[in-house]
């Protein structure tokens, strides 16, 4: 079992045509389940056992001329005391997440780089499978980006919203986490036009003591 899932896991990341995926599927994903676990961990921060703990990562994703190469920072990891609701096997976790990204253009009659900062507090359902954790990430956040046309994109305003989720696995320490992602990035509608942007790529992130 445990292998089979892991293969199934390591299959879905090597997937060439993953753009093939509904991203309206994928967006209304992302932002419900993101909804749905914030609200979860503010109303149940009280068992929230929070410790410094710095975990760093790097995370790659492509949206048809976009592509974005991000470094992310999480200075603490909060672990929930027998979370309610949820199967005793099942773990949760909240990490804040800065994540200071790079955007490339290949294309377009728009600025050709630009740079995003977002705050995002990760939420992680983790799941142990033998010597292993996998796990399903995801979050909700404010962004900057620096400019609100790029590529074939416009995008209106420079704040934005990240809706980030994820499937991960790593060892039993949580030192070393491998992940397939998805991030959302737009601002919502606030203002028109708002060309969204779907990014899909893989992470690794690091714990460092």
């Amino acid at each position: 079992m445990k292998t089979k899932l892991i293969a199934a896991i390591f299959s879905l990341l090597a997937l060439p045509n993953a753009h093939a995926l509904d991203n309206d599927t994928l967006k209304s994903l992302a932002v419900g389940t993101g909804i749905l676990t914030n609200t979860f961990a503010i109303y149940y921060r009280d068992k929230l056992d929070c410790r410094t703990k710095l975990h760093l990562g790097y995370q790659y994703g492509h949206d048809e001329e976009l592509s974005a190469h991000s470094l992310n920072l999480a200075p603490m990891d909060c672990k929930m005391r027998a979370a309610p609701f949820l199967p005793q096997s099942v773990g949760f976790q909240v990490l804040p997440t800065l994540s200071g990204s790079l955007w490339n253009a290949d294309s377009g009659p728009y600025a050709r780089q630009a740079f995003s900062l977002a705050l995002i507090p990760i939420g992680r359902y983790g799941l142990q499978v033998g010597s292993a954790i996998v796990d399903f990430s995801v979050g909700i956040g404010p962004t900057y980006v620096s400019e609100t046309d790029i590529g074939t994109r416009q995008k209106s305003t420079r704040f934005q919203f990240s809706d980030e989720m994820g499937i991960g696995i790593s060892d039993l320490s949580q030192r070393a986490r491998l992940s397939f992602t998805y991030r959302h990035v737009s601002n919502a509608d606030l203002q028109l036009p708002n060309n969204g942007v779907n990014f899909l790529g893989l992470g690794l992130t690091l714990q460092v003591d």
